[in-house]
This record gives C-alpha cells, sequence and structure tokens, in this order.
C-alpha cells in the first residue's frame, strides 16, 4: 500500500506515475508458473486493497484538482487492459461454472475447491468495475479548461478507444456479462431489503454501459480557442494503432450487448415501476443509455433497411440493397460535382491569351484571367465580385461556455451513417420495437418527474438528452405506425402528456433565452416531433391534445416559435433545418386546426357552476353510455372552455425580413438539401406571395438570383421531382414583381436594398400609395379593380384598355349613375376645347387655370361619388385623374398628361354611352370588377390574373415519378391547401357582416370534388366572384334568434332603416361615431314603444325628428331611403291592421335578398317595378345572379340582413 499524501515535492508528475506503478504491480499478472497457454491471471495478496488505493488516487488527483494525470498514468501502465479485464473475466467464468454446477447438484464440491472466499472476490470485481468506470468516463473539455488536460485530450481519447475494443472484443465481450451479473445478484434481492449500496452498483452497471456507447474518436477541432499548439489536434490521427472503426463501430457495441444479455436487462429496469426500483438511481443513467443508443441512428433509414417494415419493393432498382442506392445517388452527386469542377477548369494550354485588363475612368485597372471567367459576362463579373475584400464584420461570438461538454457532431450529425450487419440490425430493431411498447413510457413518465422538480439542477448534457430521447422515439413511432395507418397510441402517450408537453416547452424557452443553443436545437426538433404527433389520427380525440393546442395559441409562445427562425441565420445548417422543419409544421398545425370553429377543452377540475345537475340526468347518462355514476357526474360537470385559432394572426408572426433572410439562406444551399427540405423552402415563399400585404418581402435581388441559380445547368437538377414546384413559384414570383415594377417604378431601386421600416416611406413602398395621416378628414374609398379578361395576354394593350372603359361605362349605367359619366364627359370636352393642337401635354397650355383642371359635381349630381364610389373612382382613374384621398381633397388632371391619352379616353367613353358592351363571359359587367373594401386586410389575396405555364409531361424521358420515393409523397399535392385554403378562409372573413356559411347537408358528403390533376399545380389566379361564392348564405346565429320561425316582422324595423338612410344621406354618408350611439338609443326605443318616442333627439337630426310621411316624400337615391323600404313599411303595417291576429311570416332569406337588391338597384327608376315583378308570392324565392352581388366588396350603403327582435343598422363600408 502506498500512502496518497506523499503526492507532492519537485516533481509530483514523477512521483504519481511510481506510485502508480507500484500499484499496478501489486494488483496481479501473468502465472508464469502454469504450464496453461495463455498462463493465467493470478491476483496479488494486496489486490483488493490496491484497488481501493487506485481509486483514492482518482478522487484525490483527478477529481478534487480537475486533472487527468492519474488516468493518464493508468492508460501508460495498461492497467485497464492488462489486470482488471482479466480479473473480471476470470470472476465471470468462475461465476459462470459455479451456477451450472449448481444446477447439477455439484455446487458444494466446486465451492470448495473454486471459490473458497466468493465476498472477497465478488469485492474485487466490484472494485475492478468502479476503476473501468472511471477510465471510461467521458472526456469534457471546456473554454475553461487548463492547459495541461487539453495536452492529454488526445492521447487519453486514443487510449479510451483501446479500452473500448478490448472490452467488446476480450473472449467475446465477457465483461459485459460480469457487469451484467453484478446487477443481476442485485435484482435478486426484495426491495425492501436492498441498501444504498446495492442501488448504486445498478446505477455504476448502467454508468458502465453509457461510457461504452459514449466513447468515440475524438474531433479534430474542439473549439477556436482549444488547439493543441503542442500536440497538434488538428493532424493526428484519432485512432490509435490496431483500433479500427469496426472494431469500435455502433454495429460493435450493439452485437455485444445482445450477446451478453445487456439489452434485455435494459428492458426490465426500463419497464419497471417505482415499486420495484429505486428510480432515483436509474432514471437518469437509463435515458443516457438510451440516448448513446440511437443518437446517430435515422430512424427513417433503420426502417428502410428493415425489409419486413419497408416491404417488397416494387420499384425499378429492386434488384439494389438500400446500402448499394445509397452509393448510387452518392455517385451520381459525384459525377455531377466533378463535372462542374471540370467546366471551371483550365488546362495549360487554355490558359494562352485569356487575361482581360480594363482601365476604369479613375485609372483604376480590372483584371480577369482564364479561359472560364470569359465565356460571359456573368462568369467575368463572378471573378470580379470574388477577388474582392473588404473588411467583414466579425459576428458576435455565442456563448460557448453554456455548452460544457457537447461536441460539435452531437445535434450536427445526419444519423445517415451508421452500418448494421444484418442479424444485428434485427436484434436492433426488436429491442427498438420492444422498448417502444413496454419501456417508453414508464421512463419518460419517471424522467418527466424528476426533472420537473429538479429542472432548475439541470445540466445541458442532460437537457440535450431528454429531449432527443423525446423526439428520436417520438419519430420512430410516427415512421412505423403512421405508414401503416395504425392507431394504437398506447406506445407513446405520455409524450402528449400535460406534463411532457411543459417541460418541453420550457426547455425550449429557457434554451433560447439563456442562448443555450444546442438546448434550443434540440428543443426545436423535439417540438417538431411532438406537432407532428398531434396531427396523427390517434391523437385528434385525445383530451390531452386539446389542452396542447389551448396552449399553443398564446402570444408568447406564438413569439417564441416564430423568434427561433429569425435567429438561425448566424447558426450551423443543421439549426437552420430544425427551425424551417418547425416553422413548417406549426403553420401546418395551425392552418389545419384553422377550419374548426372552436377547439374544445375540458378540464379535469370540476365548477361550482355546475352544482345543479338533476339526478335525471345523471341516470339518463349512466343508462345511454352504459358508465358507472361516477364517470357520469363527471362529464356532467366538466369545465369545458373553447379556444379560437386566428390563422391569419398566427400568420403574421412570421412574416418579417429576418425570416425571408433565413429562408433565402437556407434555399442558397440547395445543393446540399434533400427534396423535402427544397419543398418545406419554397413552400414558406409561396405562403408569402399569397399574402398580397406581404409580397414586399421577396422583392430583393439575392431572391432573383437564387432563383436563376437554382434553375440553370448546374442547378437542381432536371430530374429532380422538387424542380418543376421551383420553376412554378419562379413564373409566379416574376410576374409578381413585374406587376410591381410596373405600378411603382421606385422598385426598381427598392430591390437592391432592405427594406424601408419608416412608417409613411415603407407604407408607400409596400402598398404603392401615401399614407393618410390626417385625423380630422373622412377618407375616400379604394377604387375597383378590373379582374383579368379571358385571353388578356392575346390581346393588344390598347385593346385591353378600350375593354376596361367597356366594363367601368356599363356597370355605372346599369347602376343608373349615367349623370356621373356625363359630368365627366363635359369636363373632358372643355379641357381639350381650350387645348391647342400642337400641344403633347397640358402642361403646355398656360391659359389653363388650376380650377379649369378640376373635376367638380353639380349640387344635383351626388358630390360624394368623388370619394365614395368606387365604380366612378375606377374610371377617373383609368382616364389618368389625379384621385383624392380624403374629402377635404381634390380631384384634378395633372399637368403631366398626355393630350392625346385624353381623347382616347373621351372616345372610349363616348363609344360605349351609345353602344352597349357585350362582355366575353356573358355576364354583367360588374363581374370583371374587383371592389376592395375601405381597409386593407392583412391576408387578403390580389386577383391579378396569372396563368402557370402548361402542365408538364411526367412521362418523358428524365422525369423522375413523384411515388418513387416515400419523401416525395403527395408531391403534386402539396402546396394545395396553401393556395385553395387560404384564399377561402380570406373569402370567408371577407363575408358581410351577420351571414355565415351553409353548412352542407349529410349527403352532400358523398359528393367528392373533382380532383385536380396530379400534374398541375394549383393556380395563383383567384377565380371570378361570380365562382367564388356560389355557396348559399344564411343569416348568422348571433343575429337570428332560436323561434326565427314563429316572429312577426315588425314595420318599426323597416321605419328605423328609412331613418338610417335619412342620416346618412344628411351626414355625406359618413355617420360619426356619437351619431351612431345616438341612433342606436332611438331606434331601441322606437321598438320598444312601437314606433312612438319619449327622449329627446334633435341633437340627433339637428332639429325636429322627420315625419315618416315627409321620408316617404323624399326621392331615392344612393344614400337616401328606398321605395322598397317604404312599400315593405306600408304592406306589412295594412296586413297587420287586416288581421292583427295572424303572422306575418316573412322568409329572412327573401329579406335578405330584397333589401340586398334594393340597395344595388338605388337610383334605378324602375327599381320598385322590379322587385314588385319579382316578388309574386311571399313563399316563391327569387334566383338571384351571384354575379351582380359582390360579396368582397360592402356596396355604399352596406349589405345587411333583417335581424327579427333586435334592432340592425346599416353598415356603410366607407367608414
Amino acid at each position: 500500500m502506498t500512502d496518497i499524501h506523499e503526492y507532492s515535492g519537485d516533481n509530483p508528475l514523477t512521483i504519481l506515475k511510481a506510485r502508480i506503478a507500484l500499484l499496478a504491480t501489486a494488483i496481479g499478472g501473468p502465472d508464469y508458473t502454469s504450464h496453461l497457454e495463455p498462463p493465467p491471471y493470478k491476483l496479488g495478496d494486496d489486490c483488493l486493497a490496491c484497488l481501493r488505493d487506485l481509486k483514492r488516487w482518482f478522487k484525490l488527483v483527478d477529481d478534487q484538482q480537475n486533472r487527468w494525470d492519474v488516468a493518464m498514468a493508468c492508460a501508460e501502465y495498461c492497467i485497464l487492459i492488462d489486470d482488471l479485464l482479466p480479473i473480471l473475466i476470470d470472476w465471470e467464468n468462475k461465476c459462470s461454472l459455479a451456477a451450472k454446477l449448481a444446477r447439477k447438484g455439484q455446487s458444494q464440491d466446486f465451492k470448495s475447491s473454486a471459490v473458497r472466499n466468493k465476498e472477497y472476490h465478488d469485492s474485487i470485481a466490484l472494485n475492478c468495475l468502479q476503476l473501468i468506470v472511471l477510465m471510461t468516463w467521458p472526456l469534457i473539455l471546456t473554454e475553461q479548461s487548463p492547459a495541461h488536460q487539453v495536452s492529454l485530450y488526445t492521447d487519453l481519447k486514443k487510449h479510451q478507444l483501446s479500452y473500448k475494443r478490448h472490452i467488446l472484443t476480450s473472449e467475446n465481450g465477457k465483461a459485459l456479462k460480469a457487469a451484467n451479473r453484478l446487477a443481476f445478484n442485485i435484482l435478486q434481492i426484495d426491495k425492501l431489503e436492498r441498501t444504498p449500496r446495492d442501488n448504486m452498483i445498478l446505477r455504476l452497471v448502467l454508468n458502465f454501459f453509457r461510457n461504452l456507447l459514449a466513447i468515440e474518436p475524438g474531433e479534430l477541432t474542439i473549439s477556436s480557442k482549444q488547439h493543441s499548439s503542442t500536440r497538434g489536434i488538428n493532424t493526428t490521427d484519432m485512432l490509435p494503432p490496431g483500433v479500427s472503426m469496426d472494431d469500435i463501430s455502433h454495429n460493435a457495441v450493439v452485437s455485444a450487448f445482445q450477446r451478453n444479455k445487456v439489452l434485455a436487462l435494459l428492458l426490465t429496469l426500463a419497464s419497471s415501476s417505482s415499486s420495484e426500483f429505486d428510480q432515483e438511481f436509474i432514471t437518469i443513467p437509463l435515458m443516457e443509455v438510451m440516448f448513446y443508443m440511437v443518437k446517430e441512428i435515422d430512424p427513417k433509414a433503420l426502417i428502410r433497411n428493415d425489409p419486413q417494415k419497408c416491404g417488397p419493393d416494387t420499384s425499378k432498382e429492386e434488384h439494389y440493397s438500400p446500402v448499394g442506392l445509397q452509393l448510387t445517388e452518392l455517385l451520381e452527386k459525384e459525377r455531377r460535382l466533378k463535372k462542374i469542377v471540370v467546366q471551371n477548369t483550365s488546362t495549360r494550354h487554355s490558359r494562352f491569351g485569356a487575361l482581360l485588363s480594363i482601365q476604369t475612368a479613375d485609372h483604376k485597372r480590372l483584371t480577369v484571367s482564364g479561359g472560364q471567367n470569359l465565356l460571359d459576362d456573368t462568369s467575368a463579373l463572378r471573378k470580379l465580385d470574388n477577388s474582392k475584400k473588404w473588411s467583414k464584420r466579425l459576428p458576435i461570438k455565442q456563448d460557448e461556455a453554456s455548452n460544457k461538454g457537447l461536441p460539435n457532431s452531437l445535434l450536427n450529425s445526419q444519423g445517415k451513417s451508421f452500418h448494421f450487419r444484418k442479424e444485428t440490425l434485427k436484434h436492433f430493431i426488436k429491442f427498438i420495437e420492444n422498448f417502444l411498447e413496454s419501456g417508453f413510457n414508464p421512463l419518460l413518465h419517471r424522467i418527466t418527474n424528476h426533472f420537473t422538480t429538479e429542472q432548475d439542477q439541470m445540466v445541458i448534457l442532460e437537457q440535450i438528452q431528454y429531449l432527443f430521447y423525446y423526439s428520436w422515439f417520438l419519430r420512430y413511432y410516427r415512421e412505423v405506425y403512421g405508414k401503416h395507418n395504425e392507431s394504437d397510441d398506447a406506445p407513446v402517450s405520455m409524450a402528449v402528456k400535460e406534463t411532457s408537453f411543459i417541460l418541453v416547452s420550457s426547455l425550449l424557452r429557457k434554451g433560447y433565452e439563456e442562448k443555450n443553443w444546442a438546448v434550443a436545437h434540440a428543443g426545436m426538433i423535439a417540438f417538431n416531433e411532438l406537432l407532428l404527433l398531434i396531427n396523427n389520427p390517434a391523437f385528434k380525440e385525445s383530451e390531452d391534445v386539446e389542452f396542447i393546442l389551448s396552449r399553443l395559441l398564446s402570444d408568447n409562445r406564438l413569439q417564441l416559435l416564430a423568434n427561433l427562425p429569425k435567429s438561425a441565420l448566424k447558426h450551423s445548417m443543421p439549426f437552420i433545418r430544425s427551425s424551417i422543419h418547425l416553422t413548417h409544421t406549426a403553420l401546418k398545425t395551425f392552418e389545419a386546426y384553422d377550419d374548426d370553429a372552436n377547439i374544445m377543452v375540458s378540464k379535469k377540475t370540476k365548477s361550482r357552476d355546475n352544482d345543479n345537475t338533476s339526478q335525471a340526468d345523471i341516470e339518463n347518462l349512466m343508462e345511454s353510455e352504459q358508465i358507472d355514476r361516477d364517470e357520469a357526474i363527471e362529464i356532467l360537470t366538466s369545465n369545458i372552455k373553447d379556444y379560437s385559432i386566428n390563422f391569419q394572426k398566427v400568420q403574421r408572426y412570421y412574416m418579417n425580413e429576418p425570416m425571408i433572410d433565413t429562408y433565402i439562406s437556407f434555399l442558397q444551399r440547395y445543393m446540399e438539401l434533400e427534396d423535402e427540405d427544397l419543398k418545406k423552402g419554397i413552400h414558406f415563399l409561396h405562403r408569402v406571395l399569397t399574402l398580397d400585404t406581404e409580397q414586399s418581402l421577396l422583392f430583393r435581388i439575392d431572391l432573383i438570383v437564387l432563383l436563376r441559380d437554382m434553375l440553370s445547368s448546374e442547378g437542381v437538377p432536371r430530374t429532380s421531382p422538387v424542380r418543376k414546384h421551383i420553376e412554378k413559384l419562379s413564373d409566379y414570383y416574376l410576374h409578381k414583381i413585374k406587376k410591381k415594377l410596373k405600378s411603382s417604378p421606385a422598385w426598381f431601386v427598392g430591390i437592391l436594398f432592405p427594406l424601408l421600416h419608416d412608417s409613411e416611406v415603407g407604407f408607400f413602398q409596400k402598398y404603392g400609395e401615401a399614407k393618410i395621416i390626417k385625423k380630422n378628414a373622412f377618407y375616400a374609398v379604394p377604387p375597383s379593380r378590373f379582374k383579368r379578361i379571358e385571353d388578356e395576354e392575346q390581346l393588344p394593350d390598347l385593346h385591353v384598355v378600350a375593354m376596361h372603359y367597356g366594363i367601368v361605362v356599363s356597370a355605372l349605367l346599369d347602376e343608373g349613375k349615367q349623370d356621373l359619366v356625363d359630368q365627366l364627359v363635359e369636363h373632358l370636352k372643355v379641357i381639350l376645347s381650350n387645348v391647342q393642337p400642337t400641344s403633347t401635354i397640358l402642361r403646355d397650355e398656360e391659359r389653363l387655370p388650376r380650377s379649369a383642371m378640376e373635376l367638380s359635381l353639380r349640387e344635383d349630381i351626388e358630390k360624394d361619388s368623388l370619394f365614395f364610389d368606387k365604380d366612378f373612382r375606377a374610371i377617373l382613374k383609368l382616364v389618368g385623374y389625379h384621385l383624392p384621398l380624403t374629402v377635404k381633397e381634390s380631384c384634378y388632371l395633372p399637368a403631366e398628361i398626355e393630350i392625346a391619352k385624353l381623347k382616347e379616353s373621351l372616345n372610349h367613353i363616348t363609344k360605349y354611352l351609345t353602344t352597349p358592351f357585350e362582355t366575353p363571359n356573358g355576364l354583367p359587367s360588374s363581374s370583371y370588377l374587383i371592389r376592395p373594401k375601405a381597409d386593407r386586410n392583412i391576408g387578403q389575396e390580389e386577383q391579378d390574373g396569372w396563368v402557370s405555364n402548361e402542365d408538364y409531361e411526367l412521362n418523358e424521358p428524365g422525369i423522375v415519378n413523384d411515388d418513387d420515393e416515400d419523401a416525395l409523397a403527395d408531391d403534386n399535392g402539396y402546396f394545395n391547401e396553401l393556395l385553395g385554403d387560404t384564399y377561402n378562409k380570406s373569402n370567408e372573413s371577407n363575408l358581410a357582416r351577420g351571414m355565415a356559411k351553409t353548412k352542407k347537408k349529410s349527403k352532400d358528403k358523398k359528393k367528392k370534388p373533382k380532383k385536380r390533376s396530379r400534374n398541375t399545380l394549383p393556380t395563383f389566379e383567384v377565380g371570378d366572384n361570380h365562382v367564388k361564392h356560389d355557396r348559399a348564405l344564411v343569416s348568422s346565429k348571433e343575429i337570428i334568434s332560436d323561434s326565427e320561425d314563429e316572429d312577426v316582422v315588425n314595420p318599426v324595423f323597416f321605419e328605423n332603416e328609412m331613418y338610417m338612410r335619412f342620416l346618412l344621406d344628411k351626414f355625406g354618408g359618413q355617420l360619426p361615431d356619437e351619431k351612431y350611439s345616438r341612433f342606436g338609443k332611438f331606434a331601441a326605443e322606437r321598438m320598444a314603444n312601437n314606433g312612438d318616442i319619449n327622449s329627446d333627439f334633435t341633437d340627433l337630426f339637428g332639429g325636429p325628428v322627420p315625419q315618416i310621411s315627409s321620408l316617404q316624400q323624399v326621392d331615392a337615391s344612393s344614400t337616401g331611403p328606398g321605395k322598397t323600404l317604404i312599400s315593405l313599411s306600408d304592406r306589412i303595417s295594412a296586413q297587420i291592421e287586416a288581421d292583427p291576429d295572424s303572422q306575418t311570416d316573412i322568409n329572412d332569406d327573401e329579406q335578405s335578398i330584397k333589401i340586398r337588391d334594393t340597395i344595388n338597384g338605388f337610383g334605378s327608376p324602375t327599381g320598385e317595378e322590379n322587385m314588385s315583378q319579382k316578388y309574386t308570392s311571399a313563399g316563391e324565392l327569387p334566383v338571384e345572379d351571384d354575379s351582380s352581388v359582390d360579396l368582397n366588396d360592402e356596396q355604399d350603403a352596406g349589405d345587411f340582413v333583417v335581424k327579427k327582435r333586435r334592432k340592425v343598422f346599416v353598415e356603410d363600408d366607407d367608414e
């Protein structure tokens, strides 16, 4: 024995090595006196004491002084290989022989001869295992590691690799069986009789298995500041002599574990309950073992290599193995890269005469050399750009100290390079399936409970291990059960429990907020798998999933999910990929649940308000559902809360410039990305392009260059199934940017620079118009826009302009607004009559004052049409007038307008005033007009008339069928939901208030819509209104009472509507808020008192309240009371007076359609006659032409529906 306190003096390291050498000699060695070959190992007289001294040296020096000197000395004297392993294997052989003899009844003789002191030898085996665990403990090297640890890191890593090889190969890994036997001896003891020492032995055995799995070759680059200048970490081969990767591979470890029954022990411990073992000692080591067992394995690749999971291969590559297919893909990739290298490499002879030098005006010289750089302008400019040098700003260095002990390849590995032999793969998959069925849920439950109570004590590595363990088995479950349409959620039910979700969410948030990017990376992977899991049909009806969805809607969590990809740009490529995948899954999840009006979440707590449940209700529920009394009471008294998902709001969190930067940076590495990654990237860009208010985020030069490179001959291969989606995106994107450049030429400069975030400038850049900042002026409505005309691309521009004039003039004439058109024609004639024949623009006419250029309507014409008539403002814009943005501005012709254009406009207007315009679709002219709302709703699509190219012929040679790969399943329908659902939801949000879509009857569910051709991508064009709004409209439940069929229509309601029209006419079509409030009280009092009022409302009308008879004398106008309202009021009053006991039943749909048609027909002299002709009977509903009703646009008076027993006010969209 040696005195550990002698580790002092002038050269302590020399003394330490001498002491370790003495201990190594005293432990024991080969018995050369034996005649056996090789000689057996013989224990020293003080073997046990020497082993304990060696443990104390580890504790004194390596642990307390943070050094690796003892471990290095033990490695130099080969204590583990020459002493510890032979002792363990010899002990295992003797114990195994004793067990066999005991089964044969010969244990007494053997016990007296072979194992005379069993407890002594058991203690020696246990101390050997403790020392092995110390010598194989994972090496942690951080920024704070001293220099001597850095210098020893490489050598110790090599020694550990040698240890791993000898443990796995010595007598087929019998050291593993010896450790297994130590654990088995503890399992035989009852839990109540086990001591803390017994539990520590179980933990020691699991740590031994963990260490073996964790030993890997050291990394060439440790960090930017941890290069070993003395030993050359970057240049040294990390494998020791005599050790190959096959000796220490994952295949070798799993094979050794299977032979020595280690996998069975892990299943036993993982599936055990807390009543069998003290979980505090084994929970965390078990999680670490499973983490290292699966961390380098891709579940999809694992299943693909399993013939039982992937099924028979019917593809054309059925004669190739999975490894052969991977090799074929790599060879093809190598061929493409080699072709690029050859194209850009010059030969010795091609360099002659390949120098181009240009002197600039400021006497600087630009030089380009190399024949390949002179092929075209692009290559020459690229060469010049690559030769430029600039002082690049150094990015802020992330806090790497928090990622203590994490190798660079921990989360950055793709997990696709593993290799299992056929027999090993079979055993490993069987172990994973057994663990998933019996061990995953119990272990996850115990780990979650442990970390929930001690979350503050979790180290970084434990957080990552938990998240990776969570995500890996969820993905394996999804890959196996999801593809086989199995609905059993039992194997991973614990993953969607409340405690698991809260812990995963808190770790993700904590990692992001504390800038522990490794934890944030693992958290994104785990959260992505959780979202994919709750979309599984097996979990749709789970209360736990509803709880998760309710928590996902909080602003803090939405903000967190949106911030992760914004900050991913400065991290590694796997980090960016994980953030892209999480964003894609989150948006798909929110979009899928956006179809539901509400999510009903039942809380487990009982509400005090539900104590009045009757006994009859309980008995009826028990009898109908065949449940006991307690369950019935719980169902009836459960507290249910509604949560709604507003997808438009959620989507706005992701629409920002840093997010676009991340996606563009991600797609710029398209040569490294899988097809699935590319599709998710362009899917998001499609989503942004379909939002009018966010399109400007994509108007940037780097995206244009990226799309050009991806579609070049050196970009995405033409045989790739995802290329056609990139082409579709490129076509639509170029169409959008071309249109934006035409309407706003400032974008020619804007695409070269980042977006401007100034409120006024940014607003103009996004919308193409100035932002109104006047607070005391009423805003004018936006003018109507023109839809795409059939075959518009094939028509000359002049012909399209002429058709636009015909459309808007005919629409105004149909609405009885010829006086407006005549006033416009008169103004144009006055302008043109005062110009000289030689003038080209109005600026040349000095005789014309500014007042003559302004358009002002006569008093007998509705002057507000300049501000609130969308169709009239559309024709003014078409002519070239400057449109007023508020009622305080004027409408005038700018001085820069060409006189020839004015003459052409006058000719077109005059022509269609006398000649009817025939629309190509045979519908009214208003079907070609888009009347936008006054406010700019987020997410409203623009109907711009873009038409995609012809379909791709996928049967052509060289085009890969999308169904060949599982990763590209449903490839053609990949973007269907984005364009279809987004637009439908936008239309639903634009319906008039008080209206809702009709629910389809059950019989309609059998009728499936016609499927889109699988070779076509959904067009980005939004169809005509008369096609989009073919759904029937019914009154909303919020407006119609439950007893609507029994209600009597009150004539006071129509009288109130006439008062409202009177006020709108008086105040110029816009009623101030205080007037609206007063009118609400006025209408309510009249309804309550059957038309009488008791209060004073002179402030509302600016004098006495006018009588109904005086209102009936007012002529109908665009804002005045209509004749139909007057006739309806008189008709109902007469019916009530004639038969007061009868209940006048007028169908709500009929009323709604009547009023809507009345609004559309204001100003028409034949409006009353048409109404009387349509409604010949109360039970006959008219057939309405949907094209005449624009549901995207509230009319000037506003669409509304009749509301029974409650007041309804006319909504004017111009306010």
